[in-house]
């Protein structure tokens, strides 16, 4: 299984983590490899073979410069080489006319920029292709995929599998890179125009799936209820991961100091994702997409950096055009202000782009964190809270409850499900005063027993819809296996039907008290509920309503509430679950419903009794994360300002006056200040040791600093 050997293999790379760094670059800490020592601000030029025409590197080390950036991420091989290579199999840049990548690199390190070399291994040159048909994708019409003269490779034949190492290692020996970054990594199954072609069905990937996998053909067909397909889902992960090892050996048995950086997890030490848009999707750009990408990723896994890149474009098809500034500029916001590095990525060169509104948003964001970066390193989230991304049927659910949570300025980290069958994260589950899973359908029965030893011991749970119905991979259980949460394993389903209502009864009302319900007794049903009978001491609230009439107007009503309960209390052992048997996060994302957000804020205070140690009067558009630094010098709590989104636009957000803050510090606090302003704060503190202070006018973003004695 994955998870056992997700701790075998990074028991194995724990070896090869880095130690010292090259002398040809710049340095890094002797504790620490460069990736987690440095506060990182990296921009992605994602050169065109064109852009070797009149490349200019005194220009390019200027832009740099002139952007604060301390890292640059620059085109070096795999579907064009922009150096001299030897390799037969390696295609040149035809516009090439000097070693372009042996210049920049040094002209960046002596400017103290480190470089990040990207390599793309997923398409061959058509050329070079015809020669070797054996390392090629096949589609499930056995056909290879061309695009624009560049040919899917097959992650198992041997071009992925043995000559990706040639080039590298003729890279890393000719080039001092500080890392290197893969793009699309893994199994590729559709174009850059989003024309599916189907799991690949060459034969290398047919032999290895039969020998992995004891004897069972390819699937045909992306079917989760399939249980073959599941295996092969496994597979792919696992063979990508297995991959990404090899490569990891590799480069360390050269380079130690060296850094991998891709979307996948094993065998790399900076985390790709991004934060992007796209033109097929018609709902309005993700708010919180920065804020998701980096608190998951550096809330799930210890001794890795976050890379979440702010895309420049909207589109595959529009890379030449920018998204709005300020969307950019968010982004940007986000990243840091969660803990992570600054990033974004953009086509073509800094000094030859024909959209450049964007770019002022982008160095302002820059030089901002540049001035202060030393209130970014060596710090980590203080947060108590703890949100589970699922996998499979959650992605709405969690979507919608980090937008309640975020909008009610609960702080919280966020963890990868999966990860919780390792010791992994950075932070130990236990340490967690609440635990939130909504609609987290895929846990091993490993987890289920680990998180009823957490409420056992004094944790709190708040799980939504599907919850472990489903094991680690996805097969069907059919029963709700958290003995916390106080019901019989065994659910009866209430399909999603229209017209379907939750009451909330005078007596629910007693109890679920913040907010308040006084003008609520109803809200609506548009997901499954799962109906359960309750074990002795749990107790039950809320009422289904089934399928109201809605039509025509005089039979507009409903005739029978259920006693069906949509919210379920238990207390275990020395702590409490609650427990929604419906997607409620799923609706507030659908539609923003009050009720639905409250309902979940009510379940959190009320039920499960959590209180933080900071709390913020201000509008709900703005975001609240609070960072202290590891050695207890500082702490400091950063706003966003969300007002600037209106549908699909993203305007500079309004100026929100008088945002209060009530907090706790660590201990005795010397000095307050705003980092975006520059200006002092007063405080004031009660007899509890709480402070509390204002910010006279918040715009894009600004930073509380605390310093202590």
């Amino acid at each position: 299984m994955r998870f056992r050997r997700f701790l075998v293999l990074s028991a194995a790379l724990a070896a090869l983590l880095p130690g010292g760094a090259s002398a040809a670059g710049p340095q890094a800490s002797d504790e620490e490899p460069w990736w987690l020592a440095e506060p990182v601000r990296l921009i992605q030029t994602n050169l065109r073979e064109i852009d070797a025409l009149d490349f200019d590197v005194e220009v390019y080390v200027a832009k740099a410069k002139e952007f604060g950036a301390n890292t640059m991420l620059i085109n070096v091989g795999g579907i064009v080489a922009n150096y001299p290579t030897e390799l037969e199999f390696h295609y040149r840049n035809p516009n090439l006319k000097f070693d372009m990548i042996g210049e920049v690199v040094k002209r960046l390190h002596e400017e103290d920029i480190r470089v990040i070399g990207r390599f793309d291994f997923s398409k061959i040159n058509e050329t070079l292709a015809a020669k070797r048909p054996e390392w090629l994708y096949r589609s499930l019409k056995g056909e290879t995929v061309n695009y624009n003269g560049q040919v899917h490779a097959c992650l198992n034949g041997g071009y992925e599998q043995e000559y990706l190492f040639e080039i590298l290692g003729e890279v890393v020996d000719k080039y001092p890179l500080d890392a290197i970054f893969f793009n699309m990594p893994g199994y590729q199954t559709a174009d850059y125009s989003r024309n599916y072609h189907g799991i690949c069905q060459s034969d290398a990937c047919r032999r290895r799936f039969r020998d992995w996998s004891g004897g069972l053909d390819l699937p045909r067909k992306e079917d989760p209820d399939d249980p073959v397909f599941l295996k092969y889902d496994e597979f792919r992960r696992e063979t990508s991961e297995e991959l990404f090892v090899r490569v990891n050996e590799f480069i360390k048995s050269k380079r130690k100091d060296m850094a991998i950086c891709t979307y996948k997890v094993l065998g790399v030490d900076l985390i790709r994702s991004e934060s992007a848009s796209f033109m097929n999707n018609v709902r309005p750009p993700w708010e919180f997409h920065s804020t998701d990408n980096v608190k998951r990723a550096l809330g799930s896994y210890k001794n890795k950096q976050v890379a979440n890149a702010a895309v420049h474009f909207p589109d595959y098809a529009y890379r030449h055009s920018s998204v709005a500034p300020y969307l950019t500029g968010m982004r940007l916001i986000e990243n840091f202000l969660n803990g992570g590095s600054l990033d974004y990525y953009v086509i073509g060169r800094l000094d030859n782009q024909e959209d450049r509104a964007v770019l002022r948003n982008v160095k302002d964001v820059f030089q901002f964190h540049k001035r202060n970066e030393r209130w970014f390193t060596g710090i980590r989230p203080r947060s108590d809270v703890c949100l589970i991304r699922g996998e499979g049927i959650s992605a709405d659910s969690y979507r919608g409850m980090i937008r309640i949570l975020a909008e009610n300025h609960v702080l919280f980290d966020t963890i990868e499900s999966w990860v919780l069958d390792t010791m992994e994260t950075p932070k130990p589950l236990e340490d967690y005063k609440l635990l939130i899973l909504p609609n987290v359908s895929y846990l091993s029965d490993a987890t289920c027993k680990r998180l009823d030893n957490y409420v056992a011991a004094g944790g709190k749970i708040l799980a939504t819809g599907h919850t472990s119905t489903r094991d680690e991979i996805g097969n069907p259980r059919n029963r709700f296996r958290l003995k916390a949460a106080g019901v019989n394993p065994e659910y009866h389903l209430h399909e999603r039907k229209r017209g379907n209502y939750l009451r909330i009864f005078p007596g629910d009302k007693e109890t679920l008290k913040t907010p308040s319900f006084e003008d609520l007794d109803i809200v609506y049903l548009r997901s499954d509920l799962l109906e359960y009978k309750l074990e002795a001491g749990a107790k039950g609230f809320l009422g289904l309503i089934p399928e109201a009439m809605f039509g025509p107007p005089e039979k507009c009503y409903y005739t029978k509430v259920t006693d069906i309960p949509a919210l379920i209390q238990n207390d275990f052992g020395e702590g409490r679950f609650a427990y929604f048997p419906w997607a409620v996060a799923e609706h507030y994302q659908y539609r923003s419903h009050h009720g639905h957000g409250m309902l979940v804020m009510s379940a959190i205070h009320d039920l499960l009794g959590y209180r933080q140690d900071l709390e913020l009067k201000a509008p709900p558009l703005v975001e609240v994360t609070r960072h202290e630094d590891k050695s207890g010098s500082f702490e400091w709590i950063g706003l966003a300002n969300h007002s600037g989104q209106i549908g699909t636009a993203t305007h500079a957000p309004l100026p929100i006056r008088g945002v209060n803050l009530r907090f706790r510090p660590a201990k005795k606090a010397r000095a307050v200040r705003l980092l975006r302003s520059g200006a002092e704060l007063k405080l004031s503190a009660d007899s509890q040791g709480w402070l509390t202070a204002t910010v006279p006018e918040l715009n894009e973003f600004e930073v509380v600093l605390v310093e202590y004695d």
